[in-house]
């Protein structure tokens, strides 16, 4: 007989109860359920791929609606998580992905996808992602957009979406802003709702229905409107001041059909026959004009007879129009532009009285002081719109080469030939060469002023002269903004020959050129300095003998030491021919 202690007992009933209560425990602490913790958007070799990943395994299904633009994925058992606010993505074929909330089916995760292309969806899933891939033109494999962990820094996030924005390109809008919170009203009502603030008529294709949920801030309505079109598969076209909206397929089709028959009536048309003068013009690259412009149909020639300027068109008799209306804008005369130059050699006290070495033309006020007056009168002040030059030309001696840039306003044109007279006059500068010549518009005008320096070289057929040039030359390249304004390139060159200095009997030739760009006012004038030349010379008067005594010789005699220096001024008054 065996006998069974009773602290055994107890110890056996004490492991069964824990056993139990363990088991208890467990059926009521379930398993965690999965949740989403990221979604992205990218292209990767012409495929956009949109990533759903959760934190552990999950099942899924898609439904594909009748509408091409939207695929929903259910999640099952599965939480949000992170996933709380619509993603608005606008770029690699996705408008958006929403999360919809359902409390009727509270376990659920549901995921509404808005494309902005038709797309056949493949599905992938795996290591707890789903992967939804299309094809799509566009060619990035940078991510687009995404759903970022909450720890993430909210500057770095901001600047990653603002660099995903700039490369994607978007559209202009321009009209009023606007901010929408709607849930499922009539698309009608939203359609009328633009219309009262946008002031166009809008009128709806009766194809055009459904429910509409969407919530925008301050976005102009132009978009808003692009963004609901491709949201619910719509397009729209617009004459004058009337929107018409209808299903993308109805205009598409519509489209087609007016293309069938401008398509049959140019081939059924009678061909008319049309000779157009071409007046200003190169013919021939006006027929090429309208060869690129691919207006021509099928049946339609066009040639050009050079010996009378004209192009001649055999095409159907609702074509010329369109020939007309090209060769009415493109052949018509290239504007003018009238240059009148002074080129001045002056000395440097004389630049100073002219007001051209100063550091800028501001206008804090109405009328700006610039420099010493040019005549006793006092013409210290220029008027008209302010130049932004700060180049300002160094006094004094020993400057040669500095540039130097000046604005004349045309009032003040008149003084400036008086005084530029006046110094002629007193012998203080010279006028050198005045000269006007009219060019068109982009096109180079050329003024030399010089003399071609002879020399004789030696060789084995004997003796020969050869020239150098020793020229002043002003290149100016006019053209004419749409404001009226002319934007002129200035090239300065003066070249002189230096006979102190020979190479086998070649005088050298010493280079002074200045180029600049700018823009300046109809009638306004461009003052160019900064090519100096610059003369040392030295004298001495001394009492014969007495002169040289070491120390004391200076009671005797003179010495005058004299350093000239002479500029090129270039003042340029270009006028546009009307």
């Amino acid at each position: 007989m065996m006998l069974i202690k009773k602290p055994f007992i107890f110890i056996l009933v004490l492991l069964s109860l824990c056993s139990i209560a363990s088991v208890i425990a467990q059926a009521e602490d379930p398993p965690q359920k999965p949740e989403i913790v990221d979604i992205a958007v990218s292209l990767v070799d012409g495929k956009t791929e949109i990533e759903i990943i959760a934190s552990s395994p999950f099942t899924y299904t898609i439904y594909k609606k009748s509408d091409p633009y939207h695929i929903t994925v259910d999640l099952q058992d599965t939480l949000f998580g992170v996933f709380t606010d619509k993603i608005v993505v606008d770029s690699a074929g996705v408008l958006d992905i929403a999360p919809v909330k359902n409390a009727g089916s509270p376990d659920i995760a549901r995921i509404d996808i808005a494309l902005t292309v038709p797309a056949d969806i493949e599905p992938l899933y795996r290591d707890n992602t789903l992967t939804l891939s299309f094809d799509n033109p566009e060619d990035s494999d940078e991510v687009l957009a995404g759903i970022e962990e909450e720890t993430v820094d909210e500057a770095i996030q901001s600047e990653a979406v603002k660099t995903a924005e700039e490369r994607v390109s978007q559209p202009k809008y321009t009209g009023e802003k606007i901010s929408i919170d709607f849930q499922d009203v009539e698309l009608n009502h939203v359609f009328r709702l633009i219309a009262d603030i946008s002031g166009y008529n809008i009128v709806i294709s009766p194809d055009v229905k459904g429910k509409f949920s969407m919530k925008l801030s301050d976005v102009p309505w132009d978009q808003a409107l692009d963004i609901i079109l491709r949201n619910y598969g719509l397009s729209k076209s617009v004459e004058a001041n009337i929107i018409r909206i209808a299903p993308t397929a109805i205009l598409a089709r519509e489209e087609e059909e007016i293309a069938r028959v401008k398509e049959s009536q140019e081939k059924s048309g009678n061909l008319v026959t049309r000779v157009y003068p071409i007046n200003y013009a190169n013919v021939s690259a006006m027929m090429q004009t309208i060869k690129d412009a691919k207006i021509l149909t099928n049946r339609g020639f066009i040639s050009v007879d050079e010996r009378t300027t004209s192009i001649v068109i055999r095409d159907v008799d609702q074509k010329h129009e369109e020939y007309e209306k090209i060769i009415a804008a493109l052949d018509n005369p290239t504007p003018q532009v009238s240059i009148n130059a002074r080129i001045v050699e002056v000395t440097d006290n004389l630049t100073k009285e002219l007001g051209i070495q100063w550091g800028a033309l501001v206008k804090p006020t109405p009328q700006s002081q610039v420099g010493g007056g040019l005549l006793s009168g006092g013409l210290g002040e220029f008027t008209g719109k302010p130049l932004a030059v700060n180049l300002p030309a160094a006094v004094g001696s020993g400057t040669g080469g500095t540039l130097g840039i000046g604005y004349v306003s045309a009032n003040a044109l008149r003084a400036l030939d008086i005084q530029l007279s006046a110094a002629e006059s007193t012998g203080q500068g010279k006028v050198i060469s005045s000269p006007r010549i009219v060019t068109m518009d982009n096109q180079k005008a050329v003024i030399r002023q010089g003399k071609k320096i002879p020399y004789e070289t030696i060789s084995q057929d004997g003796t020969k002269t050869e020239f150098v040039d020793a020229a002043l030359e002003l290149i100016v390249v006019p053209h004419i903004t749409p404001e009226g304004t002319i934007l002129m390139k200035v090239e300065v060159r003066k070249n002189e020959a230096d006979f102190s200095r020979t190479s086998n009997n070649v005088p050298t030739i010493d280079t002074n050129e200045v180029e600049t760009l700018v823009l300046i006012n109809d009638g306004d004038t461009l003052a160019l300095g900064g090519i100096y030349k610059r003369n040392e010379t030295e004298d001495e008067a001394a009492v014969p003998g007495l002169g040289k005594i070491p120390i004391l010789g200076w009671l005797f005699k003179k010495e005058l030491k004299q350093n000239t220096t002479t500029e090129i001024l270039v003042f340029i008054t270009p006028r546009i021919v009307k």
